[in-house]
């Protein structure tokens, strides 16, 4: 990814080059760049390092000014961080990608509250908290009557999300308006140029942080994770340009949970989990913690990056929640199969192939579980490399409503429906391994996105014959699934000669190395009885047709589950007016409602019954 720590290695590796185009009338003296000043005149008295271990580092001797070449950058061009940012990104040819689709909803503005200075029992209550009036000031918190008014600013000025609560212990912050843009609270305070950042789980510790002399943002909805933490899709963009980023969640279950989850998104490799005496900032600004000890705090963050060796009693918990999850807890995505309920699941940080022979309909089975994870609530990413983006929503749009040839009107419902948990990678061609998982990392850490879909292995660039170039693609791939914590599903085609051969393909007939099977944590395998097919064109009488019925014409396979019980398989129905695969003949059972149909859509032409 290109956060500021890949941008500030870049930099450092072409020290010389950027020396010489931020400040071209400096000179070159044994391992130094040299000129008069950030304004760029002849002279002496700045001097940036070229090379060796601090390569990139500069200093003015007669301002006292330095850094590094980031730094740098912002002190010649006169901008702020985050346009620096932009400009470097720009002149090092880093582009970041997106995903066509942002499945972000509108937000209102809400009305600036009426509120005043705190003068009266929001200034007593804060105050008794240990918040001076200078901190409250530059926060800019409000008072309107018992209540405090916390206002969500942009770094711009504009009120995105106010919050209000009741200045007495144990009150709650609530959205003083309805459908407002999710966002950190703080921002008035931090200074644009800010390379650090401390992020706490209330607004209150985020004001405790700053009577401590460290200016803090507080996360919009308190701990714990997913939805909770869904205000990062907002504020990526934003906080790219920081390079450290603290974490300073409240001290429990919840509060790690928060920090586990900003952290996956943020990135591990910035982001620092800070350990507090109690359980937050303000209760330590209250048992009277020195500032000393909140700096060694700080100081001694630890990474969140994931832990090595371990003794099997650490995991303890871990293993007991395999055999016993909690109620509701979320393991992992099932199938819209009733057949493979409860036996077959996909967990994160596993790869599951899709095997079958051309034209046997293994796309097409897994987009038929598409909308069945939506409404699950995952987040699906689509690159789908042997179809445009509309022709996979299409296929996607008739299993989504249930309909042959939905209405215009159904067709924007469905859509609309989709956007709250599917992304569309819209690129028909070859793509790269390493340019597939940049749009992956974003697409994670944007927005959030849990499910990857890659259709299929002949599109990431590599020849039939490479072998170790399969072997190594897989390698990747799955080790990305791991480090993101996500599920990635791929496919792959079956070898020739196995598609006219009866029944569904095993592990070894995946067409290509055969690392490609066996580094998969599931291979479902799909196989059509076209042999049935022509049966039933041919059956002349109603009888024969409902006795050919009674078989199924498409035959699953889980070929290989590696953290489940079940492996074996399954006899499907296809449905050929909507796209989807049942388990039953019986076409009674056959409904599944994902979008409510206005009146006009319950029958459409060709529609399904």
């Amino acid at each position: 990814m290109t956060d500021i720590i890949e941008i500030k290695r870049r930099l450092t590796e072409r020290a010389q080059s950027v020396a010489e185009y931020l400040l071209p009338k400096g000179k070159k003296i044994s391992n130094e760049w040299r000129v008069g000043s950030v304004d760029g005149e002849e002279g002496r008295s700045l001097g940036v390092h070229l090379s060796g271990l601090k390569a990139g580092v500069w200093s003015d001797f007669s301002s006292g000014e330095g850094g590094d070449l980031i730094d740098l950058w912002v002190a010649v061009r006169r901008r702020s961080l985050a346009d620096a940012i932009d400009d470097i990104r720009n002149w090092l040819g880093m582009a970041r990608p997106e995903p066509v689709r942002d499945p972000r909803p509108n937000y209102e503005r809400p009305k600036r509250p009426e509120c005043k200075k705190p003068a009266g029992k929001a200034k007593a209550y804060l105050n008794a908290r240990g918040i001076p009036d200078g901190i409250l000031e530059i926060y800019r918190v409000g008072e309107r009557g018992d209540e405090i008014i916390f206002p969500f600013l942009l770094p711009d000025g504009v009120l995105a999300l106010a919050k209000s609560r009741k200045a007495e212990d144990g009150a709650k912050p609530m959205p003083t308006a309805a459908n407002c843009e999710p966002v950190l609270f703080g921002w008035q305070a931090i200074s644009p140029n800010a390379r650090d950042l401390i992020i706490t789980e209330g607004e209150i510790d985020a004001l405790s942080w700053a009577t401590y002399e460290h200016m803090a943002v507080s996360v919009p909805f308190g701990g714990g994770k997913g939805g909770k933490q869904n205000w990062i899709q907002n504020e990526y963009d934003r906080l790219q340009r920081f390079e450290r980023i603290y974490i300073s969640t409240d001290m429990d279950a919840v509060g790690d949970e928060a920090a586990e989850e900003i952290a996956s998104r943020l990135g591990r490799h910035r982001c620092f989990r800070v350990k507090l005496p109690h359980k937050d900032a303000n209760q330590c600004l209250k048992e009277r913690v020195s500032k000393e000890d909140m700096d060694e705090c700080l100081r001694t963050a630890q990474g969140l990056d994931p832990a090595g060796l371990r003794r099997p009693s650490d995991l303890k918990d871990r293993v007991i929640y395999l055999f016993w999850p909690a109620e509701g807890e979320h393991v992992g995505y099932s199938l819209p199969y009733d057949k493979l309920a409860g036996k077959f699941l996909l967990r994160p940080a596993e790869l599951t192939l899709w095997s079958g022979a051309s034209g046997h309909g293994k796309s097409q089975l897994l987009s038929d579980c598409v909308p069945h994870w939506v409404k699950q609530g995952s987040r699906i990413c689509i690159a789908s490399l042997e179809m445009k983006g509309e022709q996979t929503l299409k296929r996607l749009a008739k299993q989504t409503g249930g309909s042959d040839r939905p209405t215009a009107r159904f067709i924007g419902d469905i859509l609309d429906w989709l956007d709250q948990g599917l992304l569309i990678y819209d690129h028909v061609g070859k793509a790269g391994i390493p340019a597939l998982l940049e749009v992956f990392d974003y697409a994670r850490a944007k927005y959030g996105c849990d499910q990857f879909i890659i259709d299929s292995l002949m599109r990431v660039g590599i020849a039939q014959d490479d072998y170790n170039g399969q072997e190594k693609a897989v390698f990747q791939l799955v080790d990305w699934t791991i480090a993101n914590n996500v599920h990635v599903h791929l496919v792959a085609h079956s070898r020739k000669g196995d598609k006219d051969r009866a029944g569904a393909p095993e592990t070894e007939d995946i067409k290509g190395a055969m690392e490609i099977g066996a580094n998969a944590f599931n291979i479902v395998s799909v196989w059509r009885n076209k042999a049935h097919e022509e049966k039933l064109k041919a059956a002349k009488t109603d009888e024969e047709r409902d006795e050919l019925n009674e078989k199924p014409s498409v035959v699953i396979n889980v070929a290989k589950q590696r953290n489940g019980d079940f492996e074996g398989k399954v006899g499907f129905w296809f449905d050929q007016k909507t796209y989807r695969y049942h388990t039953t003949p019986n076409k009674l059972a056959w409904e599944r409602l994902y979008v409510p149909r206005a009146s006009a859509e319950t029958i459409t032409e060709g529609q399904a019954t």
